[in-house]
């Protein structure tokens, strides 16, 4: 777990933040789940306004993380969302 961390903590500098405006209530999509890295708690998934996911970071009344990305390195949004 703690190397998890680690390596979201690297990429975030790398790939830029995620503001959840939709919230941890959200239910996460089949491909949020898929994309989830291994053995990582969806718990951690957010949405933002646009339906795309990212990786929770902190726990704040709004939870900022990095984002979802897929194996192609697509950012994982529900419906017709275009990051």
């Amino acid at each position: 777990m703690r190397r998890q961390l680690i390596l979201v903590a690297a990429l975030v500098a790398l790939t830029g933040c995620v503001e959840a405006t939709g919230g941890r209530s959200a239910q996460p999509s089949a491909a949020a789940l898929a994309a989830l890295p291994q053995g990582m708690n969806p718990g951690f998934l957010i949405r933002d306004s646009n339906g795309c996911w990212g990786l929770a970071l902190e726990a704040s009344a709004t939870p900022t993380g990095i984002p979802l990305r897929d194996a192609t390195g697509q950012q994982v949004c529900d419906g017709d969302a275009v990051t």
